[in-house]
């Protein structure tokens, strides 16, 4: 009896911490199928980390992954591939959103250089 109720409780944690098949929206499927070009019956999905807005998932088929959003709305989920990280330049590095999982530049660095004009790509200098 304990050894059916440990390998019980075993199962569920690796369920809940790399996923199981079929508890994954449809549409997770569909995206990571789309951006490896593999089919659907060769995926491999886990739920990576969720928020109060957003879940991440990992998709991936033949040593290749993708990362996918699902954004919580209304009782479904809208998926599309999540954006990778920009590089970071002079300034500084973009953040990333702890509620959105979405890139973002930190304010302070938006605002702290003067606004590109397109004036300077068609002076005669």
């Amino acid at each position: 009896m304990r050894r059916t109720l440990g390998s019980l409780w075993i199962g569920i944690a690796l369920c809940s911490a790399f996923g199981c098949a079929g508890s994954e929206p449809a549409a997770v499927l569909s995206v990571g199928s789309r951006n490896l070009r593999c089919q659907r019956s060769e995926l491999e999905t886990a739920l990576h980390r969720e928020s109060s807005k957003v879940r991440e998932y990992y998709v991936g088929c033949d040593f290749m992954y993708t990362r996918v959003l699902c954004a919580k709305a209304q009782g479904r989920e809208d998926c599309y591939p999540a954006r990778a990280q920009p590089p970071c330049f002079g300034g500084g590095c973009f953040k990333e959103n702890p509620v959105t999982f979405e890139w973002e530049l930190e304010p302070k660095l938006a605002s702290a250089g003067t606004e590109p004009s397109a004036d300077s790509l068609f002076s005669d200098r």
